[in-house]
């Protein structure tokens, strides 16, 4: 079978556990990571990043790689999936840092400190995700049919580049601003996405010997046919 040609039924398929599980726990794992370092502030050479930076751009890899194998509507379930769970894990990390501290314990100020914004940076990164994860997904998943499958690395490389200045920018300036100046607000977000890129051009090849392992695996090419775009159907 030639996996750069569409199927040609679109035939109702079982999604296989021994790949999917460990792609979303990925997935799930690069988001998570990223939120509690979110507010560590790195110099990278020239660059003044969030640790986030460093982290984050994984879950676009896969969310491509999902897009690709599988589709878009499997896509919408991993994003919306990962917010949901990304939301939960915030409050209870919150919720726990407020509870009454122990007599003997010192290190308050410290919690305090290093999480104690994070749920204002994970609804911030909902936010901002909400508008680049889906118009992420949508780019693979139209310029696929458009190209008849081919050239993913380009497909992959442009609609990071698009949806990665939404996240940085909505991202950048509602979950950084106060905390540091604006110009260096601005500084984090254009930073950000210079090392995303980086990121990209590197991270491309990789993903795409994924897929074509996962296609050969799965033995299922989705392209999306008639598919609704609604984001908020779940």
């Amino acid at each position: 079978m030639d996996i750069t040609e569409p199927l040609l039924q679109q035939r109702p398929f079982e999604l296989n556990s021994r790949y999917m599980l460990p792609i979303i726990m990925l997935y799930l794992m690069a988001t998570l990571a990223a939120d509690v370092v979110a507010y560590k502030i790195i110099s990278f050479g020239p660059l003044t990043e969030s640790g986030a930076t460093f982290i984050f751009p994984f879950t676009y890899l896969l969310g491509d790689v999902v897009t690709e194998v599988y589709g878009y509507k499997v896509a919408r379930k991993f994003i919306w999936l990962n917010l949901i769970c990304e939301l939960i894990f915030a409050i209870l990390v919150v919720t726990v840092i407020h509870l009454k501290s122990a007599p003997f314990w010192t290190y308050q100020a410290d919690f305090d400190h290093t999480l104690g914004n994070i749920l204002r940076f994970v609804i911030s990164g909902i936010i901002a995700n909400i508008v680049s994860d889906f118009l992420s997904v949508y780019l693979i998943s139209k310029w696929k049919i458009l190209l008849k499958g081919k050239h993913f690395w380009f497909r992959s490389i442009a609609s990071t580049a698009i949806s990665e200045l939404f996240l940085n920018i909505i991202c950048g300036f509602s979950a950084f601003t106060g905390t540091v100046t604006l110009f260096q607000v601005m500084q984090l977000a254009g930073s950000g996405y210079i090392l995303e890129m980086i990121y990209a051009l590197i991270f491309v090849w990789p993903g795409w010997f994924l897929i074509v392992y996962l296609k050969k695996k799965e033995n299922i090419d989705v392209y999306d046919y008639n598919v609704d775009y609604n984001p908020f159907r779940y």
